[in-house]
């Protein structure tokens, strides 16, 4: 009762206790408004990313032009965020596993990309002939191109033709051609949605199909944010003090407090 009445006698002491108690119920009151934020925050990132696997679902391939006058083949990109179970995405990123060796939580993968190409191609050939023997001989066919950007084909081949008392006889025949072919692809936000850019500047490349999975981890992302809380704290210090019986002394302190740490909220 002794120290009730000390406390209620000391006016400066109960308006700091009411101090503190309007100041936690203040920051208590804005950490419940940036909560709900936070929590509607990532309802919307949730929605967002469903529609937008939904319309990549149903979106296909646009064919765009660059300067040169080359097709470009555009097409929505999914997005799969690891830390959820979708069972239709999850099957799509197996075949990707399997064939590229890829770890099973895919933690270290930023994103995925399969190409189905098909190559319309035509050519004229040089000819050479040779006469190997009387009877005998050698045609070689040969053609080289230069499509430019890595883009290039080289065809050699050969084949024998032999006079025979029953007419000609073809024989040996032999083809060889090799090609390389360079893509560039980028992923551009187009409209506020991710979407896959291909071209190529290969003549007669047909992109039938384009797929490109975005990994997104919002659960990792969420765990770094700042959380509210409660924390007991101790201190040790040297200063000024002031003792019960208000007088001013110098010396060591060491104190032990109950804090409250609020989340940082914008308004």
């Amino acid at each position: 009762m002794g120290l009730i009445k000390k406390i209620s006698d000391n006016k400066n002491l109960i308006i700091f206790i009411l101090g503190i108690v309007v100041t936690l119920l203040f920051l208590k009151q804005c950490n419940s408004i940036s909560s709900l934020k936070q929590d509607i925050k990532h309802a919307k990132e949730d929605a967002d990313i469903n529609l937008n696997n939904l319309k990549a679902s149903i979106d296909t391939i646009t064919i765009l032009k660059n300067v040169n006058g080359d097709n470009i083949s555009q097409i929505r990109s999914y997005q799969l965020d690891l830390s959820k179970k979708d069972q239709e995405l999850n099957l799509m990123v197996n075949k990707y596993k399997r064939a590229l060796k890829l770890s099973e939580d895919l933690s270290k993968v930023n994103s995925l990309l399969s190409v189905d190409l098909g190559i319309k191609d035509s050519l004229i050939a040089n000819l050479k002939t040779s006469e190997l023997d009387s009877i005998t001989t050698k045609l070689e066919f040969d053609s080289f191109d230069d499509f430019g950007n890595g883009n290039s084909r080289n065809l050699f081949g050969s084949m024998l033709i032999t006079k025979t008392p029953f007419g000609l006889k073809y024989g040996n025949p032999s083809f060889n051609i090799s090609q390389t072919i360079n893509l560039m692809a980028a992923i551009e936000n187009v409209d506020g949605a991710d979407r896959l850019k291909l071209t190529t500047t290969y003549p007669g490349v047909v992109i039938k199909n384009i797929e490109n999975i975005n990994l997104i981890n919002t659960r990792l992302n969420r765990v770094n944010e700042k959380k509210a809380g409660w924390s007991v704290g101790v201190g040790i210090g040297y200063g000024m003090n002031l003792n019960s019986n208000q007088a001013i002394s110098f010396g060591p302190t060491l104190g032990i407090g109950l804090f409250y740490s609020p989340k940082f909220l914008r308004f």
